[in-house]
């Protein structure tokens, strides 16, 4: 499969957690795969929407867009140009933060997600017609996302939690 192929998505989207409902997170991303990427990311969740702010790391806005989780509508402003796929950013947020009694009833018929805690690290991993297709691992602060079927790297820095 072609690294800029967007995967047929493993689940379908899903609301927000009431846990997240009014919360926010401030996290530094590093993607690694056709372009490596760092990058501040402000979330907000809302009942019915999720806001996401890519900033420099002066603080400087480079992206906002505001995904509805009831129509799946996204709205997108570029400010400094740097083109993010929306989408694909609430996919893997919700791949590697939802609850995964949400994920395991959001599963596509050919897929399924496991997690296993090892006392060290916790693991998530996604399996599409019984292939590994991405794995999440977390440990403390830093979660790191590998997307086999496309080809990329996240590693997510929790910087801050509000």
């Amino acid at each position: 499969m072609a690294a800029n192929h967007m995967a047929r998505a493993m689940f379908n989207y899903m609301p927000i957690p009431t846990p997240l409902i009014e919360k926010g997170w401030l996290e530094r991303f590093q993607f690694s795969g056709i372009v490596d990427e760092s990058i501040l990311v402000s979330t907000e969740f809302s009942k019915l929407s999720i806001t996401v702010v890519a900033l420099t790391f002066e603080g400087v806005p480079v992206t906002q867009l505001q995904f509805d989780t009831q129509t799946h509508e996204l709205t997108t402003e570029n400010t400094l140009g740097l083109e993010l796929d929306g989408k694909k950013i609430i996919y893997d947020m919700q791949s590697a933060f939802w609850p995964l009694g949400m994920l395991e009833q959001n599963m596509r018929n050919d897929s399924k997600v496991i997690e296993f805690d090892n006392m060290l690290l916790r693991t998530r991993q996604f399996y599409r017609n019984g292939l590994l297709a991405r794995e999440i691992t977390y440990n403390g602060a830093v979660t790191l996302l590998t997307e086999f079927e496309q080809n990329y790297r996240l590693k997510i820095e929790r910087l801050e939690e509000y």
